[in-house]
């Protein structure tokens, strides 16, 4: 049976997010239609609007991972038949916020690196690596629980063993 308030709380969690993360989203592209968001800052490739919505972009993956953090005692609670649901949630937001930071950070940093992009990719692959690593790790570890659940879960009916005839309150010989 789910606990309804560790439930409501993920929930709330989730649309709180929800609701900054579009926040942010629109203050990006607000600062992108704005008229000096063209304006070479540092050189001559990168722009104002690209700055800025890197640093807006920075306070979307703080708030995404720091929401998994929050989450992580009540999906641990939530989901108790898998033994470190909370980590694994949050191997998983690393991975996500990897994967939008990529591109985020791409127009800011790429002009400083011209003939090293390989270096960005790198690191980028590395930690993507390293968190898929540690997600496969956790549900290894957590195998056994989460085949006990998943038969569980196909059974669902189990056979009721007869009581024997002495508990059943009849007399012997």
């Amino acid at each position: 049976m789910l606990n309804k308030s560790l439930l409501t709380a993920v929930s709330i969690e989730a649309l709180k997010t929800a609701i900054i993360l579009f926040a942010l989203l629109l203050i990006s592209r607000f600062i992108e239609i704005l008229p000096f968001s063209g304006l070479p800052v540092f050189n001559r490739h990168i722009t104002a609007a690209d700055l800025l919505v890197a640093v807006v972009s920075l306070a979307a993956i703080i708030v995404f991972i720091k929401a998994g953090f929050n989450a992580r005692p009540a999906v641990d609670e939530l989901f108790h038949w898998l033994p470190g649901a909370g980590t694994l949630l949050n191997y998983i937001t690393g991975i996500i916020a990897i994967l939008f930071a990529y591109p985020a950070f791409q127009p800011v940093i790429f002009p400083f690196i011209k003939d090293f992009e390989w270096v960005y990719q790198s690191l980028f692959l590395g930690v993507t690596l390293f968190l898929l690593a540690k997600a496969g790790l956790c549900v290894y570890h957590a195998g056994e629980a989460l085949s006990r659940a998943i038969i569980s879960a196909l059974q669902p009916y189990k056979e009721v063993q007869p009581k024997p005839p002495s508990a059943l309150g009849g007399r012997e010989g």
